[in-house]
């Protein structure tokens, strides 16, 4: 079942057209993998479906995004972002607690008003990204103070404390090591039995090991989409083929 459609989708900044007749589908409880070199316009895409662009005065877009049934370009602002949450390259905690980084925003949108309410949702949120056998016994101290692989999964953690639908990932683990990057991994094949998951890598063998389907981003075209394995070992198109190799980007 498809959990998100994107019908036509043209992007533009400026007079520059960056995404051009987008037609994608990601299905419920998946993990669709974007790869693409450089200006191939993989987080335009991303950022669109959560309308991050909008805040761009010199962004505009024709065509439609489905979540569920619902057109995004249609909806509050708010409640699509409690449906679909974002996580970015570099972590951002908030300069509080580990505890209170991740009640913040459950606090704010009034989910959980109640101590034993607030509790509940941090162990959890805590636990779904694999975060809370490291942190449980120091939930007062400051998030600033993790390391920055923990400081990633803390910003998991976060977006899972508003129990969203959709977690769109930009390059998780671009600024982590190795140890860091496979568990940052670990938690979205974790995630995706509950969520459904988009992420944008510049690293061919994180789409490997993570993605169920791989789409090919070149020049703001989707070149090819399919599952991940068939891509990685016989891609239809030459172009995808190249780049998967390195023999470009």
């Amino acid at each position: 079942m498809d959990k998100i459609k994107v019908e036509d989708l043209n992007c533009f900044y400026g007079g520059q057209r960056v995404l051009e007749s987008l037609n994608i589908n990601v299905i419920k409880n998946e993990i669709l993998t974007i790869i693409g070199p450089a200006n191939s316009g993989k987080t335009t895409f991303l950022r669109t479906l959560n309308r991050m662009n909008d805040l761009d005065a010199n962004y505009s877009r024709k065509g439609s995004v489905f979540l569920d049934e619902d057109n995004i370009f249609h909806m509050n602002m708010e409640k699509l972002r409690r449906r679909v949450g974002m996580l970015f390259a570099m972590p951002i905690p908030l300069p509080m607690t580990i505890y209170e980084n991740i009640v913040y925003a459950p606090k704010r949108l009034g989910i959980a008003n109640k101590k034993s309410d607030q509790d509940a949702v941090v162990e959890q949120a805590l636990k779904d990204a694999s975060l809370w056998n490291e942190v449980k016994d120091r939930l007062d101290s400051s998030a600033m103070k993790l390391s920055g692989g923990q400081q990633q999964r803390l910003c998991i953690a976060r977006i899972l404390a508003i129990n969203p639908e959709v977690i769109l990932f930009d390059e998780p683990s671009s600024g982590l090591d190795p140890i860091s990057t496979a568990k940052v991994e670990e938690s979205m094949i974790e995630l995706k039995k509950k969520y459904t998951i988009v992420l944008v890598t510049n690293n061919v063998k994180q789409a490997s090991r993570v993605g169920d389907r791989t789409a090919f981003f070149l020049m703001g075209k989707l070149i090819e989409i399919d599952k991940t394995g068939t891509m990685f070992v016989s891609p239809k198109q030459k172009q995808t083929e190249d780049y998967i190799t390195g023999r470009f980007g």
